[in-house]
């Protein structure tokens, strides 16, 4: 099966406690990666709506020397680029700096009802759609909240090394889990077939925590990080419970990226709501309204 890949740029198992009544890491791995699997068929089904701020910054010698801001309001969703059993998240923008985006039907048309053939380029088309209101001189498409997740897919697991600290969550995760069954991994690449890439497709090596429910294998937080000698690139996503929804789905995303050589520094934040659930018809052609 082909690792999932997502663009940056144009940018073990260790011994637990000992506790007789403590999964072993590798448990809480497995359950990790079944939940990510059930997970992705879940919120297929499932389109949210998406308020996202962005802000751009430039400093020479310690001053602020540009600023530039926008806002995106979006539905993001799960679509699959191809007939194989990956997925992608898709985020379809309807409105900029509170103006409707006018070309919409039409560029939702040429991309899934006149789909390409080619599932590199049909994923890498989408991926492009995702990020194309972005601002900043970075083109990044890891900025989207279930990106983390992906790392616990089981056939991701084996390019990385995993290392539970231990830590108290106190009364963070209090309304989704026990707080003695909230586990912290940590999680870092040790292959050079990263998932994220640069330009050229070149490999950005990534690492990150995720906060776990240990018995259920749901995931709770996700911090990663991807960096190599131009760019660092912070995602923080956190979850939470939706009336009417039997799964965890994205509360809030926190981004944060410097270009090392320019100084310029990318901020986001994204919040989430309205979650409902969609059908695709599929007995007539679709046509651009």
């Amino acid at each position: 099966m082909r690792r999932t890949v997502a663009a940056l740029l144009a940018v073990v198992v260790l011994t637990g406690r000992g506790s007789a009544q403590e999964p072993a890491i590798g448990t809480v791995l497995a359950r990790a990666a079944a939940y990510v699997a059930d997970y992705r068929k879940r919120l297929s089904g499932i389109v949210a709506e998406e308020f996202y701020r962005q802000n751009v910054s430039s400093t020479r010698s310690g001053r602020a020397s540009s600023r530039q801001y926008r806002e995106l309001r979006s539905d993001v969703l799960l679509v699959k680029p191809g007939a194989d059993e990956s997925w992608m998240q898709f985020r379809d923008v309807f409105e900029v700096d509170r103006k409707p985006v006018r070309d919409r039907d039409e560029r939702l048309y040429k991309l899934f009802v006149n789909a390409k053939p080619d599932r590199r380029e049909q994923a890498e088309t989408i991926q492009a759609e995702s990020a194309r209101y972005n601002i900043g001189p970075l083109l990044r498409t890891i900025n989207i909240p279930i990106m983390a997740l992906l790392f616990f897919d089981l056939v991701n697991q084996y390019g990385l090394r995993f290392e539970r600290v231990h830590a108290d969550p106190g009364k963070r995760f209090a309304e989704l889990a026990g707080t003695d069954d909230v586990w912290t991994l940590e999680y870092r690449e040790v292959t050079e077939d990263t998932l994220v890439k640069g330009p050229r497709g070149l490999g950005v090596p990534s690492r990150g925590r995720a906060w776990i429910d240990s018995v259920t294998g749901r995931i709770l937080r996700t911090e990663h990080i991807s960096e190599d000698t131009s760019v660092r690139a912070v995602v923080d996503v956190t979850y939470k419970a939706e009336p009417g929804l039997d799964l965890l789905v994205p509360a809030e995303m926190r981004e944060n990226y410097l270009i090392r050589s320019s100084e310029v520094r990318i901020d986001g934040r994204a919040t989430y709501g309205r979650f409902r659930q969609f059908t695709v018809t599929t007995s007539e052609t679709a046509k651009p309204q």
